[in-house]
């Protein structure tokens, strides 16, 4: 009996851990994110910028016209100088691009984006590579191969509270049409993407709502369904 009590407690463990997030949730209904609730811990990419002014620090003296890299953005931003980081005003920072913002405040440019996700290596089984930015809440959609991609598209979407979107490379594993009520699923480690489900849909592309799964508006997830083979690339950062 106690045998048969363990091997009934794997098999339902087992099948938990197979269930995609929003799918374990699919019938549970999510409040829209209240304005100054906190959101999911976002990474934004790093940022060149000239230094306006002479900073000395313990490890040197750099002087103004020295091109440093920006970890964070804000009134004081954070910089990167000989491996250690250091606060500085704004105003003494002279930017290439717009500071990096989250969420709210707009998105990459084409170039930042073809320049980005070409910085580094990222193979895949198909013609298509999607990068999904937690920070900005946009699918981008691209078409080529290894550092030779180009933007195609860019969706918004939005990804899950609590970190719970996995960041790194996956892969698509399978597409259903629905999934436990998920319509026009594409499934990747253990999440995936799927038209949003029930109310909130105003808030796409502005707050992480979901379980871990990334949700997006029927037009543009159909199109995905319909456009990128399973083995396609995703990258998630």
């Amino acid at each position: 009996m106690k045998k048969l009590h363990r091997l009934l407690l794997i098999m339902m463990t087992s099948f938990l851990l197979l269930v995609p997030a929003d799918a374990a949730f699919a019938a549970k209904k999510s409040s829209v994110i209240r304005p100054g609730e906190s959101l999911q811990q976002v990474r934004t990419l790093s940022w060149k910028a000239t230094l306006l002014r002479n900073v000395r620090t313990k490890y040197g003296r750099f002087r103004a016209g020295t091109v440093v890299t920006v970890v964070r953005g804000g009134a004081k931003c954070i910089i990167r100088l000989k491996g250690h980081n250091y606060s500085i005003s704004k105003q003494y920072l002279s930017f290439g691009e717009d500071l990096a913002s989250v969420v709210t405040k707009g998105d990459y440019t084409k170039r930042i984006k073809n320049t980005y996700i070409n910085s580094a290596a990222h193979k895949s089984k198909s013609k298509y590579l999607v990068w999904v930015s937690l920070d900005k809440q946009r699918v981008n959609v691209f078409k080529g191969s290894n550092k030779k991609w180009k933007l195609v598209k860019v969706f918004k979407c939005t990804t899950g509270r609590d970190n719970s979107t996995p960041i790194g490379n996956f892969t698509i594993k399978s597409k259903v049409p629905n999934y436990n009520g998920l319509a026009y699923y594409m499934a990747f480690s253990g999440s995936g993407f799927h038209r949003w489900p029930g109310a909130g849909i105003s808030s796409i592309g502005t707050h992480t709502q979901s379980h871990g799964c990334i949700r997006m508006t029927e037009k543009d997830v159909v199109w995905m369904y319909n456009t990128l083979p399973v083995g396609t690339r995703v990258w998630i950062y």
